[in-house]
């Protein structure tokens, strides 16, 4: 699964890098600010703070659109109730470093029981769709496991569709499917260890290049400029 995909990034890390940092990024003033404030709160283990600079992270990231279209987050305190409720099964997952991941299922059978209760208790939206929301905030408060999951790059580029399951079961299985065959071998893999020693120092990058599954994230986002650029060629 995703065998092809892989071998995309692989191949091409330095361009896809190159591509995503050339212009800025998508998100620039709150969307980094509440980003990195968010990480570092989840470094303290301070929920309040998590909470507040999270919320405010996803409504800048696009997932609060006022108006009648558009998607809809759920009220700050059944958020914050949410992020409470599941708070003690997360933080020991903090412990887990990237070095601990090993194939085929990556983590040990409790520690992937601990990541669904985490994703199931989380409530981000209105709607039944829960993954694209939950991953981004699981990717600030557990950096070393879970990459922010995007309807528009990531689920096109490994899927070819942006189309999510209705049900969070099945939600959390196709996230799953992505973490054991496609973010996990990257990070393990050796070119890609060689160049996020490099990228992870570099100041000017430090916004978004926040931890090795983000930079996958921020790859796979190169590449469909890239794709897309190539098209008007």
């Amino acid at each position: 699964m995703f065998e092809e995909q892989r071998n995309r990034v692989l191949s091409s890390l330095d361009k896809a890098h190159h591509a995503y940092h050339k212009k800025p990024a998508f998100f620039s003033g709150p969307s980094v600010y509440f980003h990195v404030r968010s990480l570092r709160a989840a470094r303290a283990q301070d929920l309040d703070r998590f909470a507040e600079y999270a919320y405010a992270m996803l409504s800048s990231w696009g997932m609060h659109q006022p108006g009648s279209g558009g998607p809809k987050m759920k009220d700050f305190d059944e958020f914050y109730s949410s992020l409470k409720s599941v708070w003690s099964e997360a933080i020991p997952l903090r412990q887990i470093t990237l070095s601990r991941l090993r194939g085929p299922d990556w983590l040990s059978k409790a520690d992937w029981g601990r990541l669904k209760k985490v994703f199931c208790g989380i409530r981000c939206m209105t709607t039944n769709k829960s993954l694209v929301a939950n991953s981004k905030v699981m990717a600030n408060l557990l950096p070393n496991l879970i990459p922010p999951i995007d309807g528009k790059y990531t689920l096109r580029f490994l899927y070819n569709s942006k189309n999510i399951p209705n049900t969070k079961m099945k939600e959390w299985a196709k996230l799953v499917d992505m973490l054991k065959h496609f973010f996990y071998p990257i990070v393990s893999s050796k070119p890609f260890r060689r160049k996020v020693k490099k990228w992870l120092i570099h100041k000017k990058w430090a916004g978004w290049n926040t931890s090795p599954l983000k930079i996958v994230d921020n790859l796979v986002v190169g590449l469909e400029r890239l794709r897309k650029a190539s098209k008007t060629e």
